[in-house]
């Protein structure tokens, strides 16, 4: 090989190098015809299709991708966002904000907010929930249907596989303030916990859904706990939401039916909780009202807590 051809040979391979690595970034779990991509992990908030095969993305060149990635940084600097936070609350410098957040939302990731030390205590017994399992546990009934539920939503496609789920969770837990269940204002209980009782809040059934769709196959990056002021009933509620390529899905203790959450236009989310990151959200400035001017500290889903 003369050295144009070795020059040239080598700005090819880096470039394919390059574009197989971003590649890796956008990996979802393998879907079938006509099924959304579920969001694989470091991708919450931004919806991926891969649609586009990997000899195409490779052929890109570096300038190629290297406006695209600037175009990009110039709309996100110039866009202006209102944090539905209270005003001294701010994300992290390094924290980055993700403009396909659920609830049209746009989220920053941080670290310092009441609910990550809670929830850095729960996830852990999410990831290794078994349902199959009633040895020394108690709830072995609920357990075994939700086992049930899990076991047939196999082989299911994806928007059944989590309707079923999200209608079972509904029907075995009964509602019950974390007041009146654990004598505390707000408790994340665990999936045992959950399943123990029988009872729990909204953020217990969106916890114990999100469980069982883990040991359903979906990856737990791409669900996320959505703690939000419903604003047509003036008080915080949680629900679970699953991110794809072909939106956000919305699971709800109020509703057997799974919606996107474009039909949802009553929810505002404030924060969120996925795997080991948490994030605040906020919505495009417009004029209006913006989604809570409470202090995070003073949210508790579930409680029928009316908004100042």
């Amino acid at each position: 090989m003369n050295k144009t051809h070795w020059k040239h040979g080598r700005k090819y391979l880096k470039t394919s190098v390059f574009a197989i690595g971003l590649a890796s970034l956008f990996a979802t779990t393998p879907t079938q015809a006509g099924q959304p991509a579920v969001l694989g992990p470091g991708l919450l908030h931004q919806m991926v299709s891969l649609a586009s095969p990997l000899a195409a993305i490779a052929t890109q060149t570096i300038d190629t991708w290297s406006k695209q990635a600037s175009e990009a940084l110039r709309r996100q600097n110039v866009q202006q966002v209102a944090l539905a936070t209270r005003p001294d609350l701010r994300p992290q410098s390094s924290a980055q904000s993700e403009p396909s957040a659920v609830f049209h939302s746009v989220a920053f990731r941080v670290s310092a907010i009441p609910v990550a030390r809670k929830w850095k205590t729960v996830y852990p017994a999410v990831v290794a929930a078994d349902f199959n399992d009633c040895a020394q546990k108690s709830g072995c009934a609920a357990r075994d249907i939700l086992g049930q539920a899990i076991e047939n939503a196999d082989g299911l496609a994806f928007r059944q596989k989590i309707s079923g789920i999200n209608r079972t969770v509904n029907r075995i837990v009964r509602y019950q303030p974390d007041a009146e269940n654990y004598g505390a204002k707000d408790y994340w209980a665990t999936p045992d916990e959950i399943l123990a009782r029988g009872k729990g809040d909204c953020e217990d059934y969106a916890i114990l859904k999100m469980a069982a769709l883990k040991a359903a196959g979906l990856p737990s990056e791409a669900m996320s706990i959505v703690v939000l002021r419903d604003v047509r009933r003036n008080l915080y509620h949680a629900v679970l939401a699953i991110t794809t390529s072909q939106g956000h899905f919305i699971l709800d203790n109020l509703s057997d039916e799974v919606k996107l959450d474009t039909a949802l236009p009553s929810y505002q989310p404030l924060f969120s909780v996925s795997a080991e990151r948490s994030w605040i959200h906020g919505i495009k400035s417009t004029g209006d009202k913006v989604a809570s001017t409470a202090p995070l500290a003073d949210v508790m889903p579930g409680e029928g807590i009316a908004v100042r």
